[in-house]
């Protein structure tokens, strides 16, 4: 399958259940007197209106505290449906995600002397410049663009940067998964963001990033959403 085949233009949205009450969605804490569920249908309303201006309904996917995920489709005429995931064949992984980033320009050779001589940090700021190189040159939507993110990750563990390094884990997880790249490769990635953040210092902003991704690409690893949204709650305390 090809790469344009594999992109999408529909909207996947999903909302975090805070344990202790609020709701995250579409980037905005909602907090308040009122129970979840009127936070949800509150978050919903622009949802509706823009299913009946597409044309087209709009998937929901909404995670609960204890790290259970519920699924839905909201219809053209704004009703709200259970959605049941298809399960679809496994398709041939693309030969570009195993070749790499190309080595006709000297984009990764700054990255390299920077990984021989042990400057993680100065490794990843080579990678960020070759990641835009890469973007400006390919486009978002692209292999190329997915991996230079992973490698802005790898350094930012490897510099014990958890904050930095679980955002950017999970936004290559998402960015692979999102083009049909590798799925070793993306939950790999996914699995970092989620370890780098629960031992990171208190910030809640790559946690909710991490929740998100959890809800959209595995709604069923309970575990690992629970414990994202318990340390969120805790934070918040």
């Amino acid at each position: 399958m090809k790469l344009d085949q594999l992109l999408t233009t529909d909207i996947h949205e999903t909302v975090i259940v805070l344990p202790g009450g609020g709701i995250h969605a579409q980037g905005v804490l909602h907090e308040g007197p009122e129970p979840p569920e009127a936070l949800i249908e509150r978050a919903c309303s622009p949802l509706r209106a823009a299913a009946a201006r597409r044309g087209r309904p709009i998937r929901l996917s909404i995670g609960h505290s204890q790290g259970r995920v519920e699924q839905f489709q909201i219809a053209v005429d704004g009703t709200l449906h259970p959605y049941q995931l298809q399960t679809l064949a496994p398709t041939a992984t693309e030969p570009i995600w195993s070749r790499g980033i190309p080595e006709d320009t000297r984009l990764l050779a700054y990255v390299r002397a920077a990984h021989r001589a042990g400057y993680w940090r100065v490794a990843q700021q080579a990678a960020a410049r070759a990641t835009q190189h890469l973007i400006a040159r390919h486009g978002h939507d692209h292999p190329y663009a997915a991996m230079g993110i992973e490698l802005q990750a790898h350094f930012a563990l490897m510099a014990q940067d958890r904050t930095t390094g679980s955002a950017l884990s999970t936004e290559a997880a998402v960015a692979i998964h999102r083009l049909g790249g590798p799925p070793v490769q993306w939950q790999l990635h996914l699995t970092n963001g989620v370890a780098a953040w629960l031992h990171s210092e208190r910030d809640s902003r790559p946690g909710f990033a991490v929740a998100h991704a959890l809800i959209r690409i595995t709604p069923s690893d309970h575990a690992a959403l629970g414990a994202v949204l318990r340390r969120l709650a805790k934070d918040r305390e």
